[in-house]
C-alpha cells in the first residue's frame, strides 16, 4: 500500500495491511517450516524410544493420535497409505468382534485385549506421522532420528541384553542410524562401506539373521553401483522375482557357511542341532510357524483379541509342532505363546488369532507396501542401504517377529517405504492450525 502525504508535507506511514482472508473471512495461520521439522524432530524420537504409559499404550502413540489432523490430509500423497488406514481400522473391529465370539469357549483379558489395541492404533498413527514428517524431513533425517529414539530407548535392564548387548540391544538403533548418516552424506560408497562393517559385526556377534539382512543389503547397494544404461529400463516385478531369488541363494550360502564354521563354533552347534531336529533351518529356528498352520486349520476364523487358547487350541498347536519332531512340551511353549494369550512370534500370524481374515488382510496389504516399494527403488537405482536393511528385516518380522517387539521399527519402515503417488507440491507440508475470526 502505498505512503499517504499529510498537510504539512510529511509521508504518513503505511496503513497496516491486513492478514488474507478466506471467502468465508477468516484469517488462516500456518507455522513456519522451522516449527514443523521440531515438531518431526521431537515427535519421532518420542514414538521410536517407546515411553510406555500403561498397558501398551505409549507416549508417542498418544501424540501422534493427537495429530491426527495434522497427518491425515498427506496420506493421499502417498501410495496405498488410505488403504492401510481403512484395513487397519477394520481389522480392530473384527478382533473386538471375534473376542466377543469367542467368550463363551475362551477367557478373555480385557487389558490383554486393550493392549492389542492400543499397538495397531500405534501403529496405524505412527505410521501416518512418519509420512507427515516426510514432507518436512529428508529421508535420512528421519532414519537419524528414529534410529537415535530407538538408541536412547535401550534397556540394558533384560536378560537377552546381559547375553548379548550388541545384539539384543545397540545392533537395530546403530545400523539405522549409521546407514542414515551414510544416506544423508550422499555417497553410495560410504553406504556400501558402513554396510560392509556392519555385515562383519554381524558374524561375530552370533547373529545369523542380522548377518544375512546386511549381506543381501550390502549385494543390493553394490548392484545398483554397476553402470547403467540411462535408457535402460527395469520393471519392479522382475525387481521382485530376482530379489527372490537372490534371497534363496543368500539363505543357502550362508547356511553352508555357518555349517562350516564361519560364524563361530556356537551358531554352528546350534544350527546342526535344528536341522537334525526338523531338517529345516527355518522351521528348527521358527516352530512357531506350524503352530500357525495348525491353529488355523483347527479355528481358520481367528480367536479374537485379548482372548486365551483353550486345552484344545493348544493340543492343536502342539500337535502341528509336533509334526517336524520339535518337542513342544517346553516352557517357552507353555508359557510364552499359550500362557494366558496367544502369540505366534509372527505378525501374520498375531494378525490372524487376534483379528481373523482382516487381520491377514491387513498383514497381506503390509507386505505389498514394502515388497513393491522395495521392487520400485531397486528398479530405478534408488534404494539406499537404510531402506534396504529395513525392508528385508520387515518381511522377516511378517514371517517370523512377534508384532509386540516388531511394531516400532515397522512403524519407520512403513513411513519410509510407502511410495509417493506424485511428487509433493511446496506447501503440502504446512502444518494448518485451526483458522482464527478475525473479522467479518
Amino acid at each position: 500500500m502505498s505512503s499517504q502525504v499529510r498537510s504539512n508535507g510529511t509521508a504518513a506511514l503505511p496503513a497496516a495491511v491486513p492478514p488474507p482472508r478466506t471467502r468465508a473471512g477468516r484469517f488462516e495461520y500456518r507455522v513456519p517450516p522451522i516449527v514443523n521439522k521440531i515438531i518431526a524432530v521431537v515427535v519421532l524420537l518420542i514414538v521410536a524410544m517407546r515411553l510406555d504409559i500403561t498397558q501398551g499404550v505409549t507416549l508417542g502413540a498418544v501424540i501422534c493420535v493427537a495429530l491426527f489432523p495434522v497427518w491425515i490430509p498427506v496420506l493421499r500423497q502417498f501410495w496405498g497409505a488410505r488403504l492401510f488406514l481403512v484395513v487397519g481400522v477394520v481389522a480392530i473391529g473384527s478382533g473386538i468382534w471375534l473376542t466377543a465370539l469367542s467368550a463363551p469357549t475362551h477367557d478373555t483379558s480385557l487389558g490383554q485385549a486393550f493392549g492389542a489395541i492400543a499397538g495397531l492404533v500405534g501403529l496405524l498413527s505412527g505410521v501416518g506421522f512418519v509420512l507427515w514428517a516426510r514432507t518436512v524431513l529428508p529421508d535420512s533425517q528421519i532414519a537419524i532420528w528414529y534410529g537415535a529414539g530407538i538408541l536412547l530407548g535401550v534397556s540394558p535392564s533384560s536378560e537377552l541384553y546381559a547375553a548379548n548387548p550388541w545384539r539384543f540391544g545397540y545392533s537395530v538403533a546403530l545400523t539405522i542410524l549409521l546407514l542414515g548418516i551414510a544416506l544423508q552424506l550422499r555417497r553410495r560408497g560410504l553406504e556400501l562401506a558402513v554396510a560392509l562393517v556392519l555385515t562383519v559385526v554381524a558374524t561375530m556377534t552370533d547373529a545369523r539373521s542380522a548377518f544375512a539382512f546386511m549381506l543381501l543389503t550390502v549385494l543390493l547397494v553394490a548392484w545398483q553401483m554397476r553402470p547403467t544404461r540411462p535408457t535402460r529400463g527395469t520393471s519392479a516385478l522382475r525387481a521382485v522375482l530376482g530379489l527372490g531369488v537372490l534371497g534363496l541363494v543368500v539363505f543357502n550360502a550362508i547356511q553352508a557357511l555357518i555349517l562350516d564354521g564361519a560364524l563361530g563354533e556356537a551358531t554352528q552347534q546350534r544350527t546342526v542341532a535344528q536341522l537334525e531336529e526338523t531338517g529345516s533351518l527355518i522351521l528348527g529356528g521358527r516352530p512357531e510357524l506350524t503352530a500357525t498352520i495348525a491353529l488355523m486349520q483347527h479355528q481358520p476364523w481367528g480367536f479374537g483379541v485379548g482372548t486365551a487358547p483353550n486345552p484344545q487350541d493348544v493340543l492343536a498347536a502342539k500337535s502341528g509342532m509336533a509334526a517336524i519332531n520339535y518337542d513342544p512340551n517346553n516352557g517357552y511353549v507353555d508359557n510364552y505363546m499359550f500362557g494366558g494369550h496367544i502369540e505366534l512370534h509372527s505378525i501374520i500370524g498375531d494378525f490372524w488369532a487376534g483379528m481373523g481374515i482382516p487381520g491377514l488382510l491387513l498383514a497381506l496389504v503390509i507386505l505389498v507396501l514394502i515388497v513393491r516399494s522395495i521392487g520400485v527403488h531397486v528398479a530405478s537405482n534408488t534404494a539406499s542401504a537404510v531402506l534396504l536393511y529395513l525392508g528385508i528385516k520387515a518381511v522377516w518380522f511378517m514371517l517370523f517377529g512377534p508384532f509386540f517387539s516388531s511394531s516400532v521399527l515397522l512403524v519407520l519402515v512403513l513411513g519410509l517405504l510407502i511410495t509417493r503417488t506424485a511428487p509433493a507440491k511446496a506447501d503440502a507440508a504446512l502444518l494448518r492450525l485451526a483458522p482464527v475470526r478475525l473479522w467479518q
